[in-house]
């Protein structure tokens, strides 16, 4: 067996080892809130949802056979599948484009050194779905450029629409490929075919269902989404979110690892267009256009770390191959060098930031109060779970509904309480979710609530709440802590007895006036 055969058959069983680890590290860690109430909605299947496509929902009734095998590993069985198929999908595309085994398994592996996609890689969220069906379209795309075959355009459309039923980001892919085949000389005649139109009826005929459930429930996701894109601020808010953008965007993915993607989006616009290179000015599209995107919402909101995630696989194979033009062009060997150990330190503080990232939530390495660290979302949620089961057992005579002062306890509850009973939110001081279509309190008047509040949001009760109920009183208040005896969260619990659904308002449908 050569040298090379070796390296290659290493670099594989790395993708393996790693697949393997990932299915182990998803029943070491409690379900976060989102992934709790994604699986909430995997028991409420529907044509869409409050927040978002249902993509998510569906994965995981499927991983946990329609709800037979709720375990952790079975809730976020997609997720390392789709870190394995992303790094499946990057080998497949550098080596179509460039014909070479080796360098394209590398990059394949390297991948895995980013931060973010290795917490993507255990935690089930609908951008796992976006990544996975927006990225095969690219690949698809890649395809279409490479082989000139026309039958393509319509696996783009199957799995364009397969990224807009994850996440509406994916209305992106219809503007860079307008805007690939308006710059793309050779493609531009694409727009008398009849392919991308069929195409494009595919993916919205895959889409209608979220088009139809939206319909018939006012068009509230629309609304949601027009909230949180916010409106417009003065220069100074811009400019810090613009840093917070770019700040967040190092972090997730590692300083170095940004700088070399970044730096390669613009040199692959510039020489797509400059050699008439369709292959560059395909993916720097792909990466360019949602990133112009996301510092143009900066002017009107933060844009949150996850949200531009996606833009990062075709910006990575752009990078890959930015990385190996730059390499020789370069004459001397002294520089080359210097760019090799600059490209290791760049992947090696990547992999760096992944295990500290992994090791914070138990063997801290950031001097921070755990209640007041990001990790606290990951902690606890198990151990709260058997808190609640005690004082539900000592008020077994209660027949106690639980409900949460927010949706991602009440979440958290339906998940790790006894039974996995159905919870309820009370929305009206918070913006809408999904439970608003679950919690119909109408049919509840008369019924007793175990309402359960974490304080980090929210000190006490509400005023307005207990005088919808005969009696309301505080029965334990609880410190949620780990294993050092750090606490990680406070929770008042009460019993609301006797729902006397005085004010219709705030137990309606929509109560809250935020979307």
């Amino acid at each position: 067996m050569n040298k090379n055969k070796k390296i290659s058959y290493s670099l594989i069983a790395a993708l393996i080892i790693l697949f393997i680890i990932r299915l182990i590290l998803t029943t070491k860690v409690d379900l976060i809130p989102e992934e709790t109430y994604y699986w909430q909605w995997s028991r409420h299947l529907s044509l869409s949802y409050y927040d978002m496509s249902p993509m998510v929902a569906y994965t995981i009734a499927l991983t946990t056979f329609f709800g037979k095998f709720n375990s952790p590993f079975f809730v976020r069985l997609a997720a390392p599948v789709i870190s394995l198929l992303l790094s499946v999908f990057v080998f497949i595309a550098l080596k179509k484009i460039t014909g070479k085994t080796l360098p394209s398994l590398l990059w394949a592996v390297l991948l895995n050194a980013i931060p973010i996609f290795n917490v993507g890689s255990i935690l089930i969220v609908y951008g796992n779905l976006q990544m996975l069906f927006f990225s095969l379209t690219i690949l698809l795309l890649l395809y279409l450029i490479l082989t000139g075959k026309d039958y393509y355009w319509y696996f783009i459309g199957i799995f364009t629409g397969l990224a807009l039923l994850s996440k509406y980001t994916a209305v992106f892919i219809y503007l860079i490929i307008f805007i690939f085949l308006i710059l793309s000389k050779k493609y531009r005649g694409h727009f008398l075919k009849k392919e991308p139109y069929l195409a494009f009826l595919i993916s919205v005929i895959l889409f209608a269902p979220v088009i139809i459930w939206n319909y018939f429930n006012d068009f509230v996701s629309l609304r949601h989404i027009l909230t949180l894109s916010g409106g417009y601020q003065n220069f100074s808010v811009f400019l810090s979110n613009l840093l917070l953008l770019f700040g967040s965007q190092a972090g997730i993915i590692s300083p170095f690892i940004f700088i070399i993607i970044l730096v390669s989006i613009f040199l692959g616009i510039y020489f797509g267009l400059k050699e008439r290179n369709d292959v560059y000015i395909a993916l720097s599209t792909a990466s360019l256009v949602p990133l112009l995107y996301f510092v143009y919402q900066c002017t009107k909101t933060t844009v949150q770390p996850n949200w531009p995630v996606f833009l990062y696989f075709p910006a990575f194979l752009l990078s890959f191959l930015m990385t190996v033009r730059l390499y020789y062009h370069i004459k001397s060997d002294k520089m080359k060098k210097i760019m090799v150990y600059f490209y290791a330190v760049s992947f090696l503080t990547g992999l760096t930031f992944s295990v500290i990232i992994f090791m914070e939530p138990y063997y801290p390495l950031i001097n921070i109060k755990v209640n007041k660290s990001p990790v606290r979302n990951i902690l606890g949620w198990k151990k709260t779970g058997r808190e609640i089961d005690k004082i539900l057992t000592m008020h077994k005579k209660d027949d106690l509904l639980i409900a949460g002062r927010r949706f991602q306890i009440a979440s958290e509850l339906a998940y790790y309480v006894k039974g996995r009973p159905q919870t309820y939110s009370f929305n009206y001081f918070i913006r809408d979710n999904e439970y608003s279509f679950w919690n119909n309190f109408k049919d509840k008047k008369g019924r007793n609530f175990l309402y359960v509040i974490d304080t980090k949001y929210g000190k006490h009760i509400e005023k307005k709440l207990c005088l919808n109920f005969k009696n309301c009183s505080l029965i334990e208040k609880l410190d949620i802590r780990n294993k050092n005896n750090k606490n990680i969260r406070t929770i008042k619990v009460y019993i609301l007895k006797d729902f006397l659904y005085k004010d219709k308002y705030i137990f309606g449908k929509f109560s809250s006036m935020e979307f």
